[in-house]
């Protein structure tokens, strides 16, 4: 990004830090700070420039959170919490970070709230099971799973490999290939969603949250606002309150769910 930006790179605002902050109050100042100043850089960026930056700052945000979800539990985990920092903090100053209406209720998908609520989703589901190797029921095969076999490479209907799933790949129709068998999940069926701390797969998180009107009420000029995108989430250009681990389970304002 900075190769992009050249020599004004340089002038490009600083991330406060620390990244945690208890005083609300200290936020807010930070907050309105640094936004007075991603106002005055952003006026000397062109269009162009911000549309080639773009797609490099909102896929450095969500590999950042990528990587928060799958090393939570490990020493780099606050390395990836800055990380999602210093990625929100550019996207917010140079495109925002809108709160918009929707069935009547303010919603937000800011990377920094939601992922700082260290909660996600577990599904319960019912399925079949097949080997992967011979197609029948785990429990109707002889082939143990986790181990290799031969297995001979074809195409399913719908032009996909039947070694590596893939529709473009250099396994020969009728040759043998080493595959490790697993059990490949069929006709599933979904039979609960629960709210838990730990998803068995780390991505399994809300993508979207409602924020509190309350503060708005029914003021035209913010509504307004909301509804020409100019109505901002701010938390990125500040510094956070640290985690919300989820002790008490108590949700709050409605989720969205990936």
């Amino acid at each position: 990004m900075l190769d992009i930006l050249g020599t004004k790179g340089s002038s490009m605002p600083v991330m406060h830090k620390p990244v945690v902050e208890d005083d609300e109050d200290v936020r807010r100042t930070i907050q309105t700070a640094k936004r007075r100043e991603w106002m005055e850089f952003l006026a000397t960026i062109d269009q162009a420039t911000l549309d080639e930056i773009e797609p490099h700052i909102r896929r450095s945000e969500s590999s950042a959170v990528a990587a928060l979800n799958f090393l939570e539990d490990h020493e780099l985990a606050e390395a990836a919490h800055e990380a999602i920092h210093r990625a929100a903090f550019v996207r917010r100053g140079l495109y925002g970070c809108p709160i918009v209406l929707r069935d009547d209720e303010l919603w937000t998908g800011c990377s920094i709230n939601l992922s700082h609520l260290r909660a996600g989703m577990s599904a319960g589901l019912v399925s079949d099971f097949e080997c992967s190797i011979c197609g029948r029921l785990v429990e109707d095969c002889d082939h143990q799973m986790g181990a290799a076999y031969d297995k001979v490479a074809a195409r399913d209907e719908a032009g996909k490999c039947t070694i590596c799933d893939s529709t473009d790949c250099e396994h020969v129709v009728g040759s043998a290939y080493p595959t490790v068998a697993y059990a490949n999940a069929r006709n599933v069926i979904a039979k609960e969603a629960s709210m838990v701390p730990r998803p068995r797969y780390p991505q399994a998180r809300m993508i979207e949250t409602t924020a509190d009107r309350s503060d708005i009420g029914d003021d035209p000029r913010i509504l307004q606002a909301i509804e020409h995108g100019d109505l901002n989430c701010d938390a990125c250009l500040g510094p956070c309150k640290g985690f919300n681990e989820m002790s008490s389970w108590n949700l709050g304002p409605r989720v969205g769910n990936p």
